[in-house]
């Protein structure tokens, strides 16, 4: 069943919450507890890495997460935006919904520089995440409107993978970290069902030019997201050595950014490309070329 404006905007405020509830103001994280589960980090693999070391890469991956969505952000406050502005004439529901997400991501993005900034008090080393947020953003904004909302459908559908499939059953977590994954979760469950909504609107006045250009508009983006994880795997090999005073030998660093890109590529493509409901949306949306990206998540699994 396709949600409604109204639908959205009620299970919205159901969920709502303020920064202070999740990441109190000078609050410390525990850092003798792993960030992120290992089935989104996937350190398991690497045996050459003690048990000490592996944690510090997990809370390595913690923090280059909440970079990454942080990042990200930008980007999909700027095209809520464009939306706001095409609904202002038009849908008083649809404007209300677009005006309450892009408030909600503004307020992600001050949570994840809320935690980025406990995380640097207390980690005792720099981590680096990947700069030119502001440039990226730029990019996908260049895009086709069908395509950017695609890209945030698959982006916010992935993060309730995220929670659902691993977060929220790990009991080993630091619970700082868990509560404000549970706490984004519970928004962008609505702001997915806001994204499909608002794509099926744009499908229905394209052409199928249009939708073709859409199809590779966003596999293009699928391309340049890859990219910029595997030069988040590389800064994070690089923080993970000054957190551990160690440079690794060329093989074993090899070694390591392989199953970091690998990770990256799985948590943040994959399981987006594949959920069920991104998959749906993009049959309904795309009926001409929705196999483009289907073939794309085949060669990913």
């Amino acid at each position: 069943m396709i949600p409604n404006y109204e639908a959205i905007i009620a299970a919205s405020e159901r969920v709502s919450w303020s920064l202070d509830e999740v990441i109190p103001q000078k609050q410390t994280l525990d850092f003798t507890k792993q960030f992120l589960p290992e089935a989104l980090v996937g350190a398991a693999e690497l045996d050459f890495l003690t048990p000490a070391e592996r944690l510090k890469l997990n809370q390595v991956r913690g923090n280059a997460y909440a970079h990454l969505f942080q990042f990200v952000e930008e980007y999909i406050v700027a095209t809520c935006i464009q939306h706001v502005q095409a609904e202002v004439f038009g849908d008083e529901h649809g404007l209300r919904a677009m005006l309450r997400f892009a408030e909600e991501e503004v307020k992600h993005q001050l949570l994840f520089k809320r935690f980025l900034e406990a995380f640097a008090k207390g980690f005792g080393t720099p981590c680096e995440g990947i700069p030119a947020q502001k440039a990226v953003a730029g990019v996908i904004l260049s895009k086709t409107p069908m395509a950017v909302m695609a890209i945030t459908l698959h982006l916010e559908v992935m993060t309730q993978q995220h929670y659902v499939q691993c977060v929220d059953a790990a009991n080993d977590l630091d619970p700082t970290f868990k509560k404000m994954l549970k706490s984004h979760w519970a928004e962008e469950a609505q702001h997915a069902k806001l994204d499909a909504l608002t794509l099926r609107k744009l499908a229905a006045t394209s052409t199928p030019e249009q939708r073709k250009t859409a199809v590779q508009d966003y596999l293009d983006l699928l391309g340049a997201l890859t990219g910029l994880l595997g030069n988040q795997a590389e800064l994070d090999v690089k923080s993970l050595e000054l957190a551990l005073g160690k440079t690794f030998t060329p093989p074993l660093r090899a070694a390591l950014l392989a199953n970091q890109a690998k990770a990256y590529t799985k948590t943040f493509v994959t399981w987006g490309i594949t959920h069920p409901m991104f998959v749906e949306t993009i049959d309904a949306v795309f009926p001409e070329d929705a196999a483009r990206i289907h073939q794309k998540a085949k060669e990913l699994v």
